[in-house]
């Protein structure tokens, strides 16, 4: 499962949101936006929004949003789940060791990627879309898939006003999966 994030805008222009994301990144990896259309996200979206999937290459795994929040999964039952998923695959119980064995290895390693951005980052970005875009109002959503191929998001959500993006740091840092947050854009940053 990887980590992708979606902006949600009242803009068609994605020429206009690409150039400004392009301008924007100076870490050398470029987010690029790519309008995607997700029925499960229709219900939730003003007539004029759309939505973008705005990662970096391949995905946004380590990303600072929802950062904040423990994964509650017990791992006992993660592992007797993942077994059971290789039986019904038909693995052999030699390839099921050996493939829980490398698990173990890689969950014992350390993280080999930690956050490149941070909430003072997401606040930036947001408020300077908003200027580059003449937007009043921004939403931003992460959600965790097996891949990024469109159709392939979040097919319940919810949506929360998050308040204004200058004091967004502790919402940014704990956003829960598949809820879009709102966020009020006011005066640049600065």
């Amino acid at each position: 499962m990887c980590t992708f994030i979606t902006l949600i805008a009242a803009t068609d222009d994605v020429d206009r949101l690409n150039t400004a994301l392009a301008t924007l990144d100076r870490r050398g990896q470029v987010r690029r936006a790519v309008r995607v259309d997700t029925p499960g996200l229709r219900p939730l979206l003003a007539a004029d929004e759309r939505e973008y999937l705005m990662s970096r290459s391949p995905c946004d795994c380590g990303t600072f949003l929802g950062s904040a929040l423990q994964p509650a999964e017990n791992p006992q039952e993660a592992r007797a789940g993942e077994i059971a998923r290789y039986r019904r695959k038909g693995w052999s119980g030699a390839r099921i060791a050996r493939a829980m064995t490398d698990k173990a290895r890689a969950d014992a390693r350390p993280a080999g990627r930690t956050p490149n951005e941070d909430a003072a980052y997401w606040m930036e970005l947001l408020t300077r879309l908003s200027a580059e875009l003449g937007l009043k109002r921004l939403a931003l959503m992460h959600h965790f898939h097996s891949n990024q191929s469109p159709g392939n998001e979040p097919e319940t959500a919810s949506r929360r006003r998050a308040g204004p993006v200058r004091e967004a740091a502790v919402v940014l840092a704990s956003m829960g999966d598949a809820v879009i947050h709102d966020f009020e854009i006011g005066e640049p940053l600065r």
